[in-house]
């Protein structure tokens, strides 16, 4: 059935054009030396591997052991000696591989491993386009039209006024609005303003099964934790492999291993371990699935909350049980094909994210998936209302993005005072003590920024330096790693990073990486500088919003202030932060001796 929706089938070309654009760099990526490709995190070499016991039928488990370097990961497509697998399980020692249908014989000899291409996602967005567009309904109509007024004379029923007495007012009012939104809301979230817990509260409210969504495991997870700790039972459907720490007990794998099926499960398992190959072991196999099938149905029907990723749901919709809402957390981070993939199966979409913080990330530059679903909908007149106390930043970080989100955006007074002075263990007389909540250290004129010859990726040598001497400073202080974040815009930096002695414990990512994260102190490092001024992706005003606003109480920048002042967004900042020169101590511990 032909697609009759404009914007759907706008949507559906977008996705095989990004689909082609990715293919296409995977094979740019393939063709590359192998030292090149394991710098690029796209292959391991020099692995050993080891054959381990399956569970499904002509399935071939094997350990893959050597210095496995971050790039493949969990979840991942894998090929060795041309044969298509996928790794179930990584740590940068050992990963786990499965393979269908194929022997050992036939990659018991090779020494590398390199990633796999993935069409499947974008594949099962394409089906929920369509399915979208083959079931009209009332959210489907408010997703692409906006949300009507109610006709003149229609019964409407009147709002309920619920209590909530564990949340502020401005997120009181947004919670209410979504609550009694007949198909589609919105929450706008900035930094720091409980989008989590606002929805939290709303899921608690809600009955019948609810789904809570999201683009990234991270955010899904904060949600799904989120219900838990307030008593709701939960299943967070996806891969076991992927899943760390306490978000494993909400599994629906897990589960299932502790519930009453745990023991029938672990003796088919002993079973198929003993068994000869042959219809006997098969049959094993098909009475394990079947038992699987069973387990997983009970865990799903007993949930109040399933939680989950976009990329699974879209796999896996047909086999959850509907939801009367749908909530999605950090919206403005998934492609709008993603959100889409909820569609045919809820009667309410609540969207919670920030249009002023980054969107979904896109290979293919232009490509109409750039734009957030919130920006299409606020263009349509959806309500927005926005929650307006933050309980993250100092007020003197906050400030840095006042322009953004206006007046009713403000520091609540148990954060709005704080400083590094008061974490217990700093030493209040240290000299980091005593910076102010947000500063800049200039690097201009000493070294221009440099290209990885391998990913093209930027870094800066200087900025590495000043970020080696924060970093030391801060230790000194007595400011616990866990306390620290480090973030750089480009993936070459953020390795140069990671290699300082003084980033041992500390987190170090990329803005993309870090959205929707915080640490009580952040380092920054712009990265670009050169004559001409060019700045890339960094000029883009929503990846500035979001590097200045994941500290809690101190924020340390490094840039060439020459390079980014000639930039209004990047001119307004140095105007508000107090400037240290490279040359001040501790910074001129960066300078060449």
């Amino acid at each position: 059935m032909p697609l009759h929706h404009a914007h759907l089938d706008a949507l559906r070309e977008a996705l095989k054009s990004e689909e082609h654009h990715a293919r296409a760099e995977w094979t740019r990526i393939g063709g590359l030396p192998l030292h090149e490709r394991v710098e690029q995190g796209a292959s391991w070499s020099g692995v050993r591997f080891e054959q381990i016991a399956a569970f499904r039928k002509r399935e071939l488990r094997v350990l893959a052991r050597g210095v496995l370097h971050e790039g493949i990961s969990s979840g991942d497509a894998v090929i060795v000696n041309g044969q298509r697998g996928r790794c179930v399980g990584w740590d940068p020692k050992v990963a786990e591989l499965s393979f269908d249908k194929v022997r050992w014989d036939d990659i018991a000899g090779a020494s590398t491993v390199d990633i796999g291409f993935e069409a499947s996602t974008w594949v099962e967005y394409r089906k929920a386009l369509e399915r979208a567009d083959e079931a009209s309904s009332p959210l489907a109509d408010a997703l692409l039209a906006g949300v009507p007024e109610p006709e003149s004379g229609a019964h409407v029923a009147p709002p309920q006024n619920l209590e909530w007495s564990e949340l502020n007012a401005s997120q009181a009012t947004a919670a209410n609005a979504a609550f009694n939104a007949a198909n589609l809301a919105i929450i706008h979230g900035p930094p720091g303003t409980g989008k989590t817990r606002t929805l939290v509260a709303l899921l608690q409210r809600l009955s019948g099964v609810r789904w809570a969504l999201a683009e990234s495991n991270a955010a899904v997870d904060n949600l799904a934790l989120g219900a838990a700790a307030v008593g709701m039972k939960v299943a967070r459907v996806g891969p076991l492999h992927r899943m760390t720490g306490p978000i494993r007990a909400l599994s629906v794998d897990q589960q299932m291993l502790d519930g009453p099926w745990s023991a029938a499960l672990k003796a088919i398992d002993r079973d198929i371990g003993r068994a000869a190959d042959g219809p006997g072991k098969w049959k094993l196999f098909d009475q394990r699935r079947e038992l699987q099938d069973v387990a997983r149905a009970a865990v799903l029907d007993q949930a109040d909350v399933i939680a989950t990723t976009f990329g699974s749901l879209a796999r896996r919709a047909q086999e959850l049980p509907p939801a009367d809402t749908a909530v999605v957390d950090e919206v403005t981070q998934a492609i709008e094909p993603a959100v889409w993939a909820a569609v045919p199966h809820v009667k309410r979409l609540v969207l919670a994210g920030d249009p002023h913080q980054m969107g979904p990330v896109v290979l293919e530059p232009g490509n109409i998936l750039e734009r957030g679903i919130l920006d299409r909908l606020g263009d349509l007149g959806v309500p927005m209302p926005m929650l307006g106390t933050q309980h993250r930043m100092n007020a003197t970080i906050m400030e840095l993005v006042r322009g953004v989100y206006g007046p009713d955006y403000g520091a609540h007074q148990s954060v709005a005072d704080h400083r590094l002075a008061d974490l217990d263990g700093v030493v209040g007389s240290s000299p980091a003590a005593t910076w102010p909540a947000a500063l800049f250290v200039d690097t201009a004129g000493m070294g221009e920024e440099e290209r990885d010859p391998v990913s093209q990726s930027v870094f800066n040598v200087t900025e590495v330096g000043v970020v080696g001497a924060a970093l030391a400073t801060l230790l000194d202080a007595g400011v616990q790693p866990e306390q620290i974040g480090v973030i750089a815009p480009y993936s070459a930096q953020v390795a140069r990073l990671s290699a300082l002695a003084e980033a041992e414990g500390i987190e170090v990512a990329t803005v993309n990486a870090f959205q929707g994260r915080e640490a009580e102190v952040i380092v920054m490092s712009f990265t670009r500088s050169n004559p001409d001024g060019e700045l890339g992706f960094v000029a883009d005003r929503r990846r500035l919003t979001v590097a200045v606003t994941r500290a809690r109480r101190l924020l340390v920048m490094c840039g060439d202030s020459a390079t980014l002042g000639r930039h209004s967004d990047f001119a307004e900042l140095l105007d508000q932060v107090e400037l240290h020169s490279v040359w001040q101590s501790p910074w001129d511990a960066a300078l060449p001796s």
